[in-house]
């Protein structure tokens, strides 16, 4: 049976949780995440500041 430390197990975890795929993917995620929230929000000063882009580029209506 093979025992792993709690060290080894921590350095693979963050070597895994950190690497470049998972920041880019996270990064990502983000990134769609705001840019959905500001453009499809009901909330005055973001719905007003993306009107024009919400209804010319989009084609979204929110009326």
């Amino acid at each position: 049976m093979t025992t792993f430390s709690l060290t080894s197990v921590l350095q693979k975890t963050a070597g895994v949780t950190l690497s470049k795929p998972v920041q880019v993917t996270l990064y990502m995620m983000l990134s769609s995440l705001i840019i959905w929230t500001v453009l499809f929000s009901n909330y005055p000063p973001a719905h007003n500041t993306t009107h024009s882009l919400r209804h010319h580029a989009l084609g979204v209506s929110c009326h």
